[in-house]
């Protein structure tokens, strides 16, 4: 398949902060970048999750370490052209949250959101001008309680993840997606340099903000491509 065009990576983890990342933030630019994408994402595991900081540091220094692995992946995207926005993923007993938009000055100012509730979280992150794309929806595994995800909540669903054991989870999360009119996203899931090449989203032109790629995504504007 071509894969020509303006590509883009939504769902990363760094070694920087992710506990099960395995590769650093600079690593992980320069495989995307190789790999032919345009922009990315540093999707780090939030407060509730597995992230690796000792939970009994400040609020202001947990802020710090969310964001490391992003800021190095940063500055070494501007070295070598490729966009890195910021981002992270929650865990809200069960569903997870990729959370884009939004960064140290949100958190500074919420300090207990990692503890808000699901629809409070959700509400708190769409008053301040953030964006949410529920992620792998369907992922069924030993550390997610089973739960059926709320469609009326969100309106993004990650519908493809690279990173699920068992197709069924993709296939699913793309059934509901379809059946109730969300939008739909890809996402690589990556913790290491070797599982980029897949889960991206083929945009027609350039896109530098989680507005523009929303909006792209429904005028029907962006292509999700599995593997390449």
């Amino acid at each position: 398949m071509d894969h020509s065009g303006f590509l883009v990576q939504l769902h990363l983890h760094t070694a920087e902060t992710s506990l099960c990342g395995r590769s650093g933030g600079a690593e992980m630019a320069r495989a995307c970048r190789e790999a032919g994408y345009g922009l990315i994402a540093i999707t780090d595991h939030f407060f509730n999750a597995n992230i690796g900081c000792d939970a009994g540091l400040s609020w202001e220094e947990k802020v710090e370490f969310l964001f490391r692995g992003y800021h190095v992946a940063r500055k070494e995207g501007e070295k070598i052209g490729l966009t890195v926005i910021q981002g992270w993923e929650t865990f809200q007993n069960g569903p997870e949250l990729l959370t884009y938009g939004l960064g140290e000055e949100f958190l500074l100012a919420n300090p207990d959101i990692d503890k808000a509730p699901y629809h409070e979280y959700i509400r708190r992150v769409k008053e301040a001008g953030g964006w949410i794309i529920h992620a792998h929806p369907y992922r069924q595994a030993p550390y997610i309680p089973d739960f059926r995800p709320d469609y009326r909540s969100v309106e993004a669903y990650e519908v493809f993840n690279a990173g699920n054991s068992n197709p069924e989870f993709n296939r699913k999360a793309r059934e509901e997606a379809e059946e109730k009119g969300l939008l739909m996203f890809a996402g690589s899931d990556a913790h290491s340099v070797d599982r980029v090449r897949g889960g991206a989203m083929r945009f027609r032109k350039p896109v530098y903000s989680m507005e523009e790629i929303f909006d792209a995504v429904r005028r029907n504007e962006a292509e999700l491509i599995e593997a390449f």
